[in-house]
């Protein structure tokens, strides 16, 4: 390792690390990664809404199909900002505008679309420069204006990099999750597990297999260690950076933990086996975990300890891994539940973390795995359209909350009166307020939701047109303190009044 990079990477694991801490090398902007940050928190520090009347009426941008997170831009010199955006099949900038959303300028991805890998291209950040990542197959594409510092200007395709097959790529493999290390490189991981760092300028590539089975359907969340944290269908691994190369070795802080993975494939709404969750990263100090949601019938909160295991911590039960903390049943209040299912990730704010249902209703005739991966994310499409329908939606928020003096995790509210079908949620953290795309009627809704009490606070009615339909995107806070989301074929955006 470069002496260099080996003083950062000390320096910045010595520091105390909190969510809120901010990796260097993205945007300085207020959501410049899916999930909100490298943790992958989906926790935001801007002021969102207390009520329905602070949200005005949605404005709405057509683009293409599946748009997961809309990153935001450094300020560009005149004070202005864009939110770059990722679809099946191109990158586009939009702005807001008196309180409309609009769009600047759009370009097509290379390469034809494939409806076999629906999250490549969900997962994407821009950097602090203003270069904005994202994924085709298993192509990286760097991307930035035309004119540099010039908001209006046309789009142009930086640099890319198609990753060799010497890293053992199969020939349907396509990249899934991307992050940048805080050494400012990007981390990916690829649908059959393979995790590589590249540098910025896409030329210089570190990676590793995971080995057969590990397959991914899910990103990453990186910390300023050089933790990569990836959550397969069968593990959950922390591989590490060391500054120079990615290594599984566990001298160099890595670790693999066994969690149950249950016996669900893809189908039925699941994007793949296992967990459905992004890895976050919760806490601080010597107390610091790895959050998941497991693949069990009935899903558990996990928590693993991010790095040294307490020396005096016994395994939860004979067989667990040593490495769980925490295992509780996501039930909504409901101990005699026979299932639960959640395939957005765990948004975590502090030592809280919450999850919504994706028990879809109704649904047998096209939920379970085909075996032919197009079928089942045609059929997983069938099921997010018509998510928000009374007869399918799902119910159920629920937190979950550690205690750092007693070392136990307990769930701290259910409302089941809510329907967050299949949107990621956010927390505002100093609105002290959760939020999802939900649903109620046949009509799309923003719910907002006491953070400490799960209280509803507000309803905010969208709209019934499948333009409203979050489609698994982000709930996300813009600028402004409104409410922003991608939708099936575009973006949604309500201003704060």
């Amino acid at each position: 390792m470069k002496p260099l990079a080996l003083a950062c990477l000390t320096l910045l694991a010595g520091a105390a690390h909190a969510l809120d801490s901010k990796n260097p090398f993205l945007a300085d902007s207020h959501w410049p990664i899916s999930h909100h940050d490298s943790n992958a928190s989906d926790t935001s520090s801007i002021a969102g809404p207390t009520n329905a009347l602070q949200l005005g009426a949605p404005s709405y941008v057509s683009t293409s199909l599946i748009n997961i997170t809309l990153a935001a831009s450094p300020r560009y010199p005149d004070g202005s900002q864009v939110y770059w955006g990722s679809s099946s099949t191109g990158v586009y900038k939009l702005a807001t505008r008196s309180g409309k959303l609009v769009k600047l300028a759009e370009l097509s991805k290379p390469g034809s679309l494939s409806v076999e890998n629906p999250t490549n291209g969900a997962y994407t950040l821009v950097d602090l420069e203003n270069v904005f990542f994202t994924v085709k197959g298993t192509q990286i594409l760097a991307y930035t204006d035309q004119t540099r510092g010039n908001a209006a200007s046309p789009i142009v395709l930086l640099r890319s990099l198609s990753l060799p097959t010497k890293i053992s790529l199969k020939s349907d493999d396509s990249v899934v999750g991307l992050n940048l290390t805080w050494d400012g490189r990007l981390a990916f991981v690829t649908k059959y597990g393979v995790v590589g760092v590249v540098d910025r300028t896409l030329t210089t590539v570190s990676s590793l297999s995971l080995g057969g089975g590990e397959n991914v359907s899910n990103s990453i969340s990186t910390d300023a260690s050089g933790g990569i944290y990836v959550v397969t269908a069968k593990h959950m691994h922390r591989v590490q950076w060391t500054g120079s190369a990615v290594t599984l070795d566990p001298s160099s802080g890595a670790w693999t933990a066994a969690y149950n993975t249950g016996s669900n494939s893809a189908g039925g709404g699941r994007l793949g086996a296992g967990s459905g969750s992004t890895p976050t990263v919760m806490g601080e100090g010597s107390q610091q975990f790895i959050v998941i949601t497991d693949g069990a019938t009935v899903n558990n909160l996990v928590l693993f300890w991010k790095d040294a295991i307490p020396a005096d911590w016994q395994p939860l039960a004979p067989g667990k891994d040593r490495r769980i903390a925490a295992e509780l049943p996501v039930n909504f209040g409901d101990p005699k539940r026979a299932a639960t299912y959640s395939e957005q990730s765990v948004v975590v704010n502090g030592y809280g973390a919450a999850v919504v249902s994706n028990d879809y209703r109704n649904v047998s005739l096209i939920s379970g795995s085909t075996g032919y991966p197009m079928i089942d994310q045609l059929l997983n499409g069938a099921i997010a359209l018509s998510s928000g329908l009374p007869l399918h939606q799902p119910w159920g928020v629920q937190k979950f909350q550690w205690n750092p003096g007693t070392r136990k995790l307990a769930s701290a509210w259910v409302n089941n009166d809510v329907s967050c079908p299949n949107a990621i949620p956010t927390v505002s953290s100093s609105a002290g307020m959760f939020y999802c795309v939900g649903a109620r009627f046949g009509q799309w809704t923003i719910e907002g939701l006491d953070w400490n009490n799960g209280q509803s606070r507000f309803r905010k009615y969208v709209g019934m047109l499948p333009r409203y339909n979050s489609f698994y995107a982000a709930t996300e806070i813009a600028a402004d303190g409104g409410i922003l989301y991608g939708s099936f074929n575009g973006v949604v955006y309500l201003p704060r009044r």
